[in-house]
């Protein structure tokens, strides 16, 4: 465990979220490169069951999860949550995120996403709260570029 001022600080856990229709190289790869290059304790892999931003999954909820589940069998710091298939209504980033900081008061959340969901990030719902219970790391995905202001 990290020490600061004579109080331990926890080491933080990585958070992925998605559909998952299906899992691929494409989540796991920055998920293990975040995990290694922030020194997290873990990666939760969230499956969601009604995403918010695109239409409903070719593949059901609990084929989903058993991809994730094999996917997340080859890395022992990968951990699957399953709070967003419980729920009967669309997946909220913020409403999981509220959830964990619950549960894990004093532990830092590192919330990943890539470049294309940073770039819509105004849509989503409740966006303005998300950095009041984890830091985003944002992934650079292929074909996405930020439009920064010169």
């Amino acid at each position: 465990m990290l020490k600061r001022s004579g109080s331990s600080l926890k080491a933080p856990v990585g958070l992925l979220g998605g559909t998952f229709d299906p899992i691929h190289i494409g989540h796991l790869r920055p998920a293990i490169e975040a995990r290694d290059a922030l020194g997290l304790a873990e990666m939760r892999l969230i499956p969601n069951h009604i995403p918010p931003h695109r239409a409903n999954p070719f593949c059901s909820s609990e084929q989903r999860l058993a991809m994730v589940k094999l996917a997340a069998a080859e890395n022992h710091h990968f951990v699957v949550d399953e709070r967003e298939l419980r729920r009967d209504k669309p997946s909220y980033t913020i409403d999981t995120l509220i959830e964990l900081r619950h549960e894990l008061p004093d532990t830092p959340l590192c919330f990943l996403m890539g470049m294309d969901s940073l770039l819509s990030l105004p849509s989503w719902h409740r966006w303005q709260e998300l950095l009041d219970y984890a830091h985003l790391v944002v992934s650079v995905r292929p074909g996405w570029q930020p439009d920064y202001p010169a």
